[in-house]
């Protein structure tokens, strides 16, 4: 049964999308719902000292390749939000910590913005293996990449 209440971390919705997938630095896929950044040697992290930034986790791979899958573009993809971040508004330019890749208010110290806006408010989120996120998520859309 939908609820629209929740979101399903690594799925998007919507078939306005980009899709891709890389190994991640760490040699593990990263989970679902954070931005990452490509670094020098192809491989993603979430730090954005690592390199530039090029879309959002989908969490690991579906062929189950150790890798990461990552939308490039897309609408209502979803985001995870940091601790303490409850109050995404709807049209509202999307910040994230440099360091987590979570969703935050923009502070101006340790964060960025993206080249996204919010497509929703803040949500229960459902993890990649069925439990609930710690902080929940929103969904944002970004068509033009991050």
């Amino acid at each position: 049964m939908h609820d629209s209440s929740k979101i399903l971390m690594g799925h998007v919705p919507s078939t306005a999308k980009e899709i891709d997938n890389r190994e991640s630095a760490s040699g593990t896929p990263l989970a679902a719902g954070l931005r990452v950044c490509l670094n020098n040697a192809g491989k993603l992290s979430v730090a954005a000292a690592d390199g530039v930034g090029v879309g959002i986790s989908c969490g690991k791979d579906l062929s189950n390749t150790n890798r990461t899958t990552v939308v490039r573009t897309g609408l209502k993809v979803p985001i995870k939000l940091a601790s303490g971040f409850t109050t995404p508004v709807i049209g509202a330019q999307v910040a994230v910590s440099d360091t987590t890749g979570e969703a935050m208010a923009y502070t101006g110290s340790g964060d960025s913005y993206i080249n996204a806006k919010y497509s929703s408010g803040a949500k229960t989120s459902i993890n990649e293996d069925g439990t609930e996120t710690a902080n929940g998520a929103a969904l944002i859309d970004f068509e033009g990449g991050i």
